[in-house]
């Protein structure tokens, strides 16, 4: 079933065609819910939304929607922490709640049109079901741990959009991959359960896996949009660097930082170091860096970046960088 992609010449720091000149990224604060004390951007619609979560004192964690100048509050599942994994351009938000020691137990749920619904658990895996990513057509992907036997095994699954209260196991995927990352045509972003997953792609029922660099130690991938892979690569002796897989799945290494954390279909690349600033780059070109940013969530594919900045108390606050 494993189609393996032929090694493409491997090349460092490409120029691209579409590169585009370096700009200031401008950082813009949004706007706080009444009576949080944090909040922060976890995902985007694509179109100027943003998607993430918001910290009350009273009520704990609550999913928050930034649209149009406003502040949608779509609440709490009440089970744990409640935190968006992914959306899509139609506003479609998945997320996961977690509660118990390292979020032991874990619930799912996907809000679509302004709506709230709990995502059918596989069963054996009712408290331990995750969502990790949408499609655009509103299926989610995410993982489950059921009990086989003595045995726990973490299986693939899908949460089909048009089939609400339905939850079933991908087909095929072979027996120890996991899901990364979901691309916007359902290709999942998959590796193995290892410290440094090697990246494959699955897609319409194959599994790909992506060449490697001449003289590479080890490398591992973090996110995938439209075709595009995003992660690391460690080459001899040098430390990680960034990398990223172009869509004939050819690897790229950056010059600086240790990995690139996202990615959109337009080749827009942040790339951290353990501690910012944080590198933005256009496929294999250098076009900035974010100042201000304490983390970086995600890309649009309008080329907004999102994440948190240091609130006035010290604590998280949303934030959003465009280029200008």
């Amino acid at each position: 079933m494993a189609a393996m992609l032929v090694v493409a010449a491997f090349v460092v720091a490409p120029q691209a065609a579409a590169a585009r000149s370096a700009c200031t990224w401008r950082m813009q604060a949004l706007q706080a819910p009444t009576g949080a004390t944090q909040h922060q951007v976890a995902a985007t619609d694509h179109n100027g939304g943003y998607s993430g979560s918001a910290y009350f004192p009273d009520t704990g964690w609550r999913i928050i929607y930034w649209k149009d100048g406003r502040v949608i509050d779509y609440g709490s599942s009440g089970h744990g922490t409640d935190r968006v994994v992914d959306q899509n351009s139609s506003g479609t938000i998945a997320g996961t709640s977690v509660t118990g020691l390292w979020g032991a137990s874990a619930i799912s749920f996907r809000i679509r049109d302004g709506r709230r619904e709990r995502l059918t658990p596989l069963p054996g895996a009712e408290l331990n079901s995750r969502a990790i990513g949408i499609t655009e057509s509103g299926d989610v992907y995410g993982s489950a741990v059921v009990w086989e036997g003595t045995t726990s095994v973490g299986v693939v699954v899908r949460w089909p959009y048009d089939r609400p209260g339905v939850v079933e196991r991908v087909p095929g995927l072979p027996e120890g991959m996991k899901v990364i990352d979901v691309d916007h045509d359902g290709t999942l972003l998959v590796g193995t359960e290892a410290t440094y997953p090697w990246p494959h792609l699955w897609r319409d029922g194959r599994l790909t896996r992506l060449p490697e660099a001449p003289d590479m130690q080890f490398g591992y991938a973090r996110a995938i949009a439209d075709g595009l892979v995003a992660g690391s690569i460690r080459l001899g002796s040098d430390p990680n660097r960034p990398a990223y897989w172009d869509r004939n799945g050819q690897p790229h290494v950056l010059s600086q930082s240790s990995q690139a954390d996202h990615i959109n279909r337009n080749g827009l690349v942040v790339s951290s170091l353990t501690s910012t600033p944080y590198r933005v780059w256009r496929f294999g070109t250098l076009v900035g860096e974010l100042t201000g940013a304490a983390s970086v969530t995600t890309i649009g594919d309008d080329d907004t970046i999102g994440g948190t900045t240091r609130g006035q108390n010290s604590l998280p606050a949303a934030a959003v960088w465009r280029c200008t």
